[in-house]
């Protein structure tokens, strides 16, 4: 495996630098201001282990497919991918954070593809997706932060974000935005009970982490595009995301306790159910 290390200085000298491995899925192992590092290093054996932890990425599709419907080769058990005890789809949030991306880059950028026709232990991703895909990344640091693009084109209905596992410390973090007065809680759709730190008057929504988060919310006013501040009490971090169109939302999950949570922008107002073939996503990180 090969880390891309981006570095860019800001107007007061500050680095800034982002780690990326194209060819562990384009996760993003590390963001750093001088010496202060947002990604959660102790999410790296997750990441070993199984393609999740640090800075995964989303796409083609979210969460967990049901068994019932996977790919024939993910049910054959024959395959390397077959797991007769949990009878699951082993491919959480999409292929992408699986295979391996090519890129090209330069001291402050990269740009990377993943296509259908590129192969995981010698089977087409199309193959493991059901789907045909092309899905880019691209990345720049400038002075300010990172930016990301994020698109796909898919023959079915897909989607593309991002995963960050964020440190922070759940006694004293919150995360703060702006959202629509409704949100998805275990797969239902249902009013913001103001018991989370909601307004509804305002739609300001101050999440403070003690407590445990699986939820998905909408941006506001704009729904084509929102602000996410996470006060970790060391650092504080700035997620602005945009769309072409009002399919987006933001997931934020936060195990009850973690030392981490993850702020996910996504191209899809249900990310269990998209509906666009054809969807782009533009993420802005700034460490302030």
């Amino acid at each position: 495996m090969t880390d891309v290390v981006l570095t860019k200085k800001m107007s007061d000298g500050t680095l800034l630098s982002v780690t990326y491995l194209p060819e562990r899925g384009m996760n993003m192992t590390s963001y750093k201001k001088g010496d202060t590092e947002v990604i959660d290093q102790s999410t790296r054996p997750l990441f070993e282990e199984r393609s999740a932890g640090l800075g995964a990425m989303i796409g083609p599709h979210f969460h967990r497919r049901r068994y019932e419907i996977l790919p024939a080769v993910l049910r054959d058990s024959s395959s390397p991918f077959f797991d007769k005890e949990k009878k699951t789809d082993p491919f959480s949030h999409g292929v992408g954070r699986y295979a391996s991306w090519t890129y090209e880059r330069g001291d402050d950028f990269i740009r990377a593809i993943l296509k259908g026709s590129d192969t995981l232990h010698n089977f087409p991703l199309k193959e493991l997706e059901g789907r045909d895909f092309t899905m880019k990344y691209a990345a720049d640091l400038t002075e300010e932060g990172l930016k990301i693009r994020l698109s796909v084109v898919s023959d079915t209905d897909s989607l593309v974000g991002i995963h960050h596992y964020y440190r922070c410390d759940p006694s004293r973090s919150k995360v703060f935005s702006r959202v629509k007065e409704t949100y998805i809680a275990e797969e239902k759709k249902l009013l913001i009970p103001e018991e989370i730190g909601f307004d509804p008057a305002t739609r300001e929504l101050v999440f403070d982490l003690h407590q445990e988060a699986d939820f998905t919310f909408r941006p506001f006013p704009d729904p084509t595009r929102g602000v996410i501040l996470l006060d970790a009490g060391d650092y504080r971090l700035k997620t602005e995301f945009f769309c072409d169109n009002e399919e987006c939302s933001w997931q934020l999950w936060h195990p009850k306790g973690a030392g981490f949570v993850c702020i996910e922008p996504i191209s899809s107002q249900n990310p269990r159910r998209p509906n666009l073939t054809v969807s782009t996503i533009g993420i802005n990180l700034q460490i302030l």
